[in-house]
């Protein structure tokens, strides 16, 4: 399938001219946002989730077992991604 890129592609532009960065490009802002809202949602809902599980672990003992030491470790990564990864890639989606 083609698609028309003529707004963007200019064969008079290089990347070095400040005109390059403020012409038009054809990607709707208001997906962008959706997608920033979207993402910022999962990482509150990350947080509290992989929060709850960590906590659960520490709280009871009877659940630091070999399987649940690997689930984890897993929520462990999932909470640090939550807490940097997820929240850069959504607020820099909102300001679009």
């Amino acid at each position: 399938m083609f698609h028309n890129n003529s707004i963007v592609v200019d064969e008079n532009l290089s990347p070095d001219d400040p005109l390059f960065w403020s012409r038009p490009t054809s990607i709707n802002c208001n997906i962008v946002r959706i997608i920033g809202i979207f993402l910022c949602l999962a990482a509150f809902i990350g947080i509290v989730l992989n929060g709850a599980l960590l906590y659960s672990f520490v709280r009871y003992k009877f659940l630091r077992t070999p399987p649940n030491i690997f689930i984890m470790f897993i929520s462990g990564i999932g909470l640090l991604a939550s807490c940097s990864i997820i929240p850069l890639a959504g607020s820099s989606s909102l300001y679009c």
